[in-house]
């Protein structure tokens, strides 16, 4: 019985020290949509996210285009449980640690707008976080790039100074406020012009819609059968002919319009109400 004991003691004891000796933890997800002073979104081969801390510690990683919808960066964090002194690798962080968002284009390495002040503290392991990154300078400080702002205001033939523009404006007088519009990416096109899905024909019980499409965007169609509860659709796209594969979203490469063929889920009644989501 002693010994069964003893036994039992030092498998314990055996444990422990494993779980000091072995401090990972599950890495923080950082993701997000890096774009340039107009709105769009960066897609450059020679483009990087530089995530720095305080001490030193850099995590480069490479913009990817439709990485996801409205995502073009993602950096997986290494994290350290902290059990022990020093991190088990040089790049791994813990918890609450600080740090800064940097933009490298080619050799020019920029601070995007939301990190131009204060650096963020690393949330938890296991867990994610979204940081979009805007370059550009923002005078009067409304969150919207000066070059953005200028050129939407040209397109509206509107003489207004920065000082007179926050992000809550409608100067389009289209429902949307001006920190919208730079989310659509909307200056270049007339507006008056709306954004909107347009049902174009049906191919059996499958609507298709129509819709603009601007450079660098990710759209993805929900579908609801009271308006209320919506969900991701599936669809193929026409151009890719009657056998091309399913999409869960579009990603656009440039400015245009896009049709889409839903494929609507079974048992779906054809009164399925249909949107858009554009990030």
């Amino acid at each position: 019985m002693k010994r069964t004991l003893a036994l039992i003691v030092a498998a314990v004891a055996l444990a422990t020290a494993s779980a000091i000796a072995f401090p990972p933890a599950p890495y923080h997800l950082i993701y997000g949509l890096a774009r340039d002073q107009y709105g769009t979104p960066l897609s450059a081969a020679n483009v990087q996210i530089l995530l720095e801390t305080q001490t030193g510690v850099n995590i480069p990683v490479q913009v990817v285009p439709g990485l996801a919808p409205g995502v073009n960066y993602q950096i997986k964090v290494p994290m350290d449980a902290g059990l022990t002194p020093d991190p088990y690798q040089a790049n791994a962080l813990t918890y609450a640690a600080p740090f800064r968002m940097y933009v490298l284009i080619g050799s020019t390495t920029n601070l995007p707008l939301q990190t131009l002040t204060n650096y963020t503290a690393l949330g938890k392991s296991g867990g994610s976080t979204r940081i979009d990154l805007t370059l550009g300078v923002d005078s009067n400080g409304d969150g919207i790039p000066d070059a953005w702002e200028y050129a939407y205001l040209a397109s509206l033939g509107l003489n207004l100074p920065l000082s007179a523009l926050n992000g809550n404006q409608n100067l389009a007088h289209d429902g949307r406020t001006l920190m919208q519009e730079f989310a659509l990416g909307n200056y270049p096109f007339d507006p008056g012009d709306a954004f909107k899905v347009t049902i174009v024909g049906m191919n059996g019980n499958s609507p298709i819609v129509q819709f603009p499409t601007m450079t660098g965007r990710s759209y993805t169609l929900l579908g609801s059968r009271d308006m209320t509860h919506w969900s991701p659709l599936t669809f193929q796209l026409p151009s890719e002919g009657p056998n091309g594969p399913g999409h869960t979203f579009y990603y656009s490469s440039g400015i245009g319009t896009t049709q889409a063929q839903v494929i609507a889920p079974a048992g779906s009644p054809q009164g399925l109400f249909i949107k858009l989501l554009l990030q």
